[in-house]
């Protein structure tokens, strides 16, 4: 079973430079505000109550909201890619075993509360606020840069665009199973079907997948 921490804070921004306890009980309030009350809820007034100190000292590490969010998914998507990192650079792994292991990372790690709760908050936030959906894009092609490190790999056949697309699809298939199988979800305790199905499937897709193949489905459009 693997884990993912909640928060995955960088050395060297600006504002973990200048109090680094303080920077890290300010994300950690942020992401618990978020989790139960939704991304509206979270104010500087709000965080600072959650901290027990005032609004000034908030604003002092973060001037904006803005600036906070950012932060905020960086040290999120930091804890992530530090374990895709390892998966990746693992000696004793072959490139089929480390993708299994990012498909499996991903979809336990979907039903957790944090990942049930925060992804699609932010889904549904990227679809009237620019600011959030640049933040998500930005996120998810991190997380697929590991998918596109793998790919060829596994397939050295398809071009880098056509690579691309697969992980994309990689991606995509594992993250709409948060709203079905993720924490407190319907199908959350047929999970470990649901793993199984999607590492053959989508492991056969990536090994079998063929540049012919790409080009007769866009043809079709």
């Amino acid at each position: 079973m693997f884990e993912v921490p909640r928060l995955k804070i960088r050395p060297g921004t600006g504002a973990y430079q200048k109090g680094q306890a303080r920077v890290v009980e300010i994300l950690e309030a942020a992401l618990d505000i978020l989790l139960d009350e939704g991304y509206r809820a979270i104010t500087m007034r709000r965080i600072a109550k959650a901290c027990g100190i005032n609004v000034g000292n908030v604003t002092y590490y973060y001037p904006t909201k803005e600036a906070l969010i950012r932060d905020l998914l960086a040290s999120v998507l930091q804890s992530y890619m530090d374990i895709f990192d390892d998966i990746r650079d693992d000696p004793n792994l072959t490139a089929e075993e480390k993708f299994t292991q990012v498909i499996r990372l991903i979809l336990e790690d979907i039903q957790t509360k944090k990942t049930t709760h925060f992804f699609p908050e932010l889904w549904a936030l990227s679809n009237h606020d620019p600011f959030i959906a640049e933040r998500v894009d930005e996120l998810y092609f991190m997380v697929r840069k590991v998918l596109n490190h793998l790919i060829p790999l596994i397939n050295p056949r398809l071009s880098e665009r056509e690579r691309e697309v697969v992980a994309l699809f990689v991606s995509a298939s594992m993250e709409g199973m948060t709203m079905f199988a993720g924490y407190n979800k319907p199908w959350a305790p047929r999970m470990r079907e649901i793993e199984g199905i999607a590492v053959k499937s989508l492991l056969d897709c990536v090994k079998t997948i063929t540049s012919a193949d790409i080009k007769r489905f866009a043809e079709k459009g």
